[in-house]
């Protein structure tokens, strides 16, 4: 953090109850650094970690910190520039999660139809605190309650895809209700676009922490070994200077205007930058190269006979008298052709 600029005044680090904490914190960065252990799951950290400062941002060991973290406020009345994402179908709803994030917001503002991400806003503490000690009253002090509600949801679906604690569009939400969010200025990303405070780095490794045991051994091979496609993580965002986003193997570009490093649009359905290539098989290699096995199907030597006297859908049609009135026409007309051949005799 000490080559990044920044406006963080101190990092709070949340740790498991079993991880001890480090004493050399002050060796590693100039910036105050203390340890706090977790008496809740991580997913509650918005409303754990212990906060001294007014304002507070949030983020995750998957992210590092932008090269230059510029909040923008308002000017005169300094309110903080927050942006969001409008909870229309092609931005949120036709993604379960975000339709989710939604859905719990609207237990506060039963209109909210803005997505802000956790780690663009910039809570203030104390709406914080009153927010979180709303939402514990609502959902559990662990969100134990979250989705009790939906029973019969949860009957008809294993698993509901959606935010396990509090989040950014929840606490935005919260500000709606009670009349807050004159607190902030929130602005359109999909119309002005935003800047990342924090650029995540590890993707993979984030997304497969975040499944569940069933959903790891749907991707554990029988060896115990990941079977993932190999795919290149293309996040041209990790690159922050011209240099390196001009020189990186992805074909990035770099738009000056913006300062900000983006991937190539593809043009007339080309193949994209970062092809996925199917893994190969991690399963076991059985012990014994040459063993026995089955005899392969012999070859048909004639053309399977169709069930045409009784076929499946013989019971949605009236075909069984069609096929008695056609048996009896064949009969008449052999009689009528022995008739014609007595004659010629």
């Amino acid at each position: 953090m000490d080559v990044r600029d920044h406006p963080f005044s101190e990092v709070v680090v949340m740790l498991p109850p079993n991880v001890e904490a480090h004493d050399d914190y002050n060796n590693m960065t100039s910036v105050p650094t203390r340890a706090q252990h977790r008496d809740a799951p991580d997913y509650m950290d918005m409303c754990e970690a212990d906060v001294k400062t007014e304002w507070f941002m949030l983020t995750n060991s998957y992210h590092q910190v932008a090269n230059h973290v510029d909040l923008m406020f308002t000017p005169g009345k300094f309110q903080p520039v927050i942006p969001f994402t409008p909870a229309t179908y092609p931005f949120c709803f036709k993604f379960p999660y975000c339709k989710e994030t939604i859905n719990l917001s609207q237990r506060f503002n039963p209109d909210h139809a803005k997505v802000v991400l956790d780690f663009d806003m910039l809570y203030h503490t104390e709406t914080r605190n009153a927010f979180c000690k709303q939402w514990k009253e609502m959902h559990g002090d662990e969100g134990e309650d979250l989705y009790t509600w939906q029973k019969n949801r949860i009957l008809r679906r294993k698993k509901i895809i959606g935010p396990s604690g509090p989040t950014g569009t929840s606490y935005t939400a919260y500000l709606f209700e009670h009349k807050k969010d004159k607190m902030y200025k929130l602005v359109d990303r999909s119309l002005y676009g935003a800047r990342a405070p924090f650029i995540k780095v590890f993707a993979k490794e984030e997304k497969l922490d975040g499944m569940s045991e069933e959903e790891l051994a749907l991707k554990m091979g029988d060896s115990g070994m990941m079977g993932m496609d190999n795919a290149t993580d293309c996040n041209c965002f990790l690159f922050e200077t011209s240099e390196t986003c001009e020189g990186s193997i992805l074909g990035c570009i770099w738009r000056p205007l913006f300062e900000s490093c983006h991937p190539p649009e593809k043009e007339d359905e080309g193949a994209p930058i970062c092809p996925v290539t199917t893994a190969p098989t991690f399963s076991p290699t059985k012990s014994g190269y040459m063993l026995d096995t089955e005899s392969p199907t012999e070859t048909p030597t004639q053309a399977p006979v169709a069930n045409v006297t009784d076929p499946w859908y013989s019971s949605f049609f009236h075909i069984r008298e069609r096929e008695v009135d056609n048996d009896r026409l064949l009969d008449e007309w052999s009689v009528d052709d022995e008739y014609d051949d007595d004659e010629e005799l």
